[in-house]
């Protein structure tokens, strides 16, 4: 998550997360929740938005709504998480993950993801 190749691995991410939203889960759930993840190259941060609103799940890199639930990591943990190798409540409760905002939500948030299968 170092080199060049970050870029084209977190597109790959952002394509592959509406695939594992689990749409009857988040119920009438309406939330923007931005992830952040740290340790850019350049010494930057990716931010990805997800909007979930009526059952849908929309995600960009480029973030333009307030949040209700910002999720910051660093990059090896991110990918863990994503492909189901961290839990994310462990990451959470280790300090390795920070959120700010509805906490409750922070609970609530890995429940509406499957495992990416490949």
């Amino acid at each position: 998550m170092r080199s060049p190749r970050r870029a084209s691995i977190v597109n790959d991410i952002v394509a592959d997360l509406p695939a594992v939203f689990l749409a009857d889960r988040a119920g009438d759930l309406d939330a923007v929740v931005h992830w952040k993840v740290t340790g850019r190259p350049d010494g930057g941060t990716d931010t990805l938005e997800l909007v979930i609103t009526r059952g849908t799940l929309t995600v960009s890199q480029q973030p333009t709504r307030t949040p209700r639930l910002t999720l910051t990591l660093g990059p090896a943990d991110f990918l863990k998480m994503v492909t189901g190798n961290a839990n994310p409540k462990l990451l959470f409760l280790r300090g390795r993950m920070k959120a700010r905002g509805d906490l409750g939500l922070t609970a609530r948030f890995p429940s509406l993801f499957g495992t990416p299968r490949p």
